[in-house]
């Protein structure tokens, strides 16, 4: 219903005095408090790569027109019954948005807000519990994105800000059907609903598409990196003009970081420094791994499908940086980050694995409870598709196969998490690690627990000596050993 019921104990007058001194004394300085925060966190925990891809952050205040319109809808009856009920009630005064390329890319969003502190009146804050993951779960009119409520406090008030995160094509779908503006309690004609419905299948393909396109560029990005065995040698050509100014600006970022840092992302920032023609032969040397050795012949480079560079003094340094953001190859110094979640909000992981997200934004933290269903769907998926190389189809089939079966049976895994586990997976099993097509869930936790511990050792999380700490990270994703 647009309109007060009879007994309304809130006229419209009233209700128009008292927003008009909300929005300009509340309301709009919590939005530009809001929007400032959270362009400054998502600088602060994602990398120059990262920021590329999101296109546009902004906000709004709800209108007085439609915030009357709401607080008076059917369902707020009950919990509105004066003016003081109306901000704590109704949680998008203020919204923020934030469109970005890829599905991925919506995950990544997420990811980097669990670093957001959960304790209100600590600046920006987030409500875990108000997540709405319409992608996963699209609304009947086909309405997908991801939601979550933001605080910020002004002038003593918390104010709740609704932050909607959208692939580029879900706001477009958005656009083109003005939802907002011709949502409301009575039913749309039939074929507006079937237009709309399809509409949003139709691009929610398109977004399937778009991020098969994204993991065959992932793997051409790590082809750049990739070290080819050719003739060049080291020491036969010296570097001068770009190529010096380039191993200048690689050798600065390796005595500035405090952890391994991805190579992929190195590479990309190189590229938008100089342009993209120097991945031709970076340089003269083929590789980029290779120029990388040439410019910092000390550093040294984890082994494993990702590559990464490590610090300079990383056996000191393993420990001792857990709230700095992973710079995934940004060349500028890095960031102090927003305060970290405390202890009691993360999953129950061990700390290794805390540590290997920190470096890796893509790696699941999962709590102990869930792996095993996760695994549970996987082998079964495992079984039905019958995966024979590590191509992105076979990612994709395996993928989308243990979504189906996970939401079939009322739990559900993002994309994301499930892609790594997934990629995790088919890489042990091509480098020999499970010859015979896994049948147990069991057997599939076990070969991703030893892949995730040997990614620790390499990346210097863990030592190789250190029973006790991959034991804590077995336990986690395989639990106890049956007796």
């Amino acid at each position: 219903m647009s309109n007060p019921s009879p007994d309304s104990k809130i006229g419209y007058a009233e209700f128009g005095v008292w927003y008009d001194a909300l929005r300009s004394t509340v309301l709009e300085p919590a939005l530009k408090t809001a929007e400032a925060s959270l362009r400054s966190a998502l600088t602060e925990l994602l990398s120059d790569r990262d920021l590329a891809r999101i296109t546009s952050t902004s906000g709004r205040v709800k209108s007085k027109r439609r915030t009357w319109r709401k607080i008076n809808l059917a369902r707020y009856e009950d919990q509105i019954q004066s003016l003081d009920d109306v901000v704590g009630t109704i949680d998008d005064l203020v919204g923020l948005r934030v469109t970005c390329i890829n599905l991925r890319d919506i995950g990544m969003i997420e990811a980097a807000l669990e670093a957001v502190p959960r304790v209100e009146g600590t600046g920006l804050w987030l409500d875990p519990d108000s997540e709405r993951d319409y992608v996963t779960e699209p609304k009947e009119s086909g309405y997908r994105g991801w939601h979550v409520n933001l605080g910020i406090e002004v002038g003593g008030t918390p104010v709740v800000c609704e932050l909607q995160v959208r692939t580029l094509l879900q706001d477009s779908w958005g656009e083109l059907t003005h939802e907002e503006s011709y949502s409301k309690d009575g039913a749309l004609p039939p074929l507006v609903n079937v237009l709309s419905t399809r509409m949003a299948d139709l691009l929610a393909i398109l977004d399937d598409i778009a991020e098969d396109l994204r993991t065959e560029l992932d793997r051409i990005d790590q082809e750049l990196v990739a070290e080819h065995d050719d003739s060049v040698s080291l020491a036969a050509s010296t570097l001068a003009g770009q190529a010096a100014d380039a191993a200048a600006l690689l050798r600065s970022r390796w005595t500035s970081i405090t952890r391994p840092t991805d190579l992929a992302g190195l590479a990309w920032a190189l590229q938008r420094e100089f342009g993209a023609e120097i991945s031709d032969d970076w340089f003269g040397h083929r590789s980029f791994k290779r120029f990388l050795r040439h410019a910092v012949p000390e550093g040294e480079i984890s082994t494993g499908r990702q590559a990464y560079l490590l610090p300079a003094d990383s056996a000191d340094r393993t420990h001792s940086s857990a709230t700095e953001p992973a710079s995934d190859g940004v060349l500028e110094p890095t960031q102090a980050t927003a305060q970290a979640r405390t202890e009691s909000d993360l999953p129950s992981a061990p700390e290794p694995a805390r540590q290997l997200r920190r470096i890796d934004r893509e790696f699941p933290l999962l709590d102990d409870s869930e792996w095993p269903i996760l695994f549970g769907h996987l082998s079964e998926s495992w079984r039905r598709v019958k995966p024979a190389d590590l191509s992105s189809s076979t990612v994709n089939r395996l993928t989308r196969s243990a979504r189906d079966l996970a939401r079939d049976a009322g739990t559900t895994f993002s994309r994301r998490k499930l892609d790594y586990v997934v990629k995790a997976l088919l890489s042990v099993a091509d480098s020999g690690g499970l010859v015979e097509q896994p049948q147990s869930d069991r057997s599939l936790a076990a070969a991703f627990a030893r892949h995730t511990i040997q990614r620790m050792v390499e990346l210097r999380i863990i030592e190789r000596a250190d029973t006790q700490a991959s034991t804590s990270v077995e336990h986690w994703i395989v639990g106890p050993t049956k007796s």
